[in-house]
């Protein structure tokens, strides 16, 4: 399930980023990787900066950067509905839930690594990814695509869905 609701996440801020860009702040489409870009730097520096802290605090971090995702990513959420949000705030915003997200995807492996024997971890790993990323990348867009609508509510909701 951690594999899983990882995947959707991700899904859910990469289907619709293009679509906030362009619809709602009016970013031309060539200009629309500069926005994406810093999504790789959060996702590289969470599990960087956070990632030692499993070793530290264990697996209550886990918990955490799952719940930190899914309240700052619900909050962004609730910002933009409210117009509350630039194009600069909502990338920084988004940014900074990915910090998370990619710390607690990160927790989501070292689970499964842990749970299986040494000799079956490397394919219980590519297993439960493989599930992982087949359902979301099977329903996600189905899902997503139903959300996405032209108005600030859906397309908020539709980021917010996992």
């Amino acid at each position: 399930m951690l594999m899983t609701a990882q995947a959707f996440f991700y899904n859910a801020i990469f289907f619709t980023y293009a679509l906030v860009l362009t619809d709602f702040y009016k970013v031309p489409g060539d200009h629309i990787g500069w926005y994406v870009l810093p999504f790789a730097a959060g996702n590289f520096l969470g599990p960087v900066l956070l990632g030692r802290l499993f070793d530290v605090i264990g697996r209550r971090i886990i918990a955490f950067t799952y719940a930190i995702s899914g309240i700052l990513l619900t909050l962004s959420g609730w910002m933009f509905t409210q117009g509350m949000l630039t194009v600069t705030t909502q990338t920084i915003s988004w940014m900074v839930i990915l910090f998370f997200a990619s710390a607690a995807a990160s927790s989501a492996y070292l689970t499964v690594s842990e749970t299986f024997p040494l000799e079956i971890r490397a394919l219980a790993l590519a297993v439960f990814y493989a599930f992982g990323m087949a359902l979301s990348g099977i329903v996600g867009p189905t899902l997503f695509g139903h959300l996405i609508d032209t108005t600030r509510t859906s397309a908020a909701w539709c980021s917010s869905a996992t």
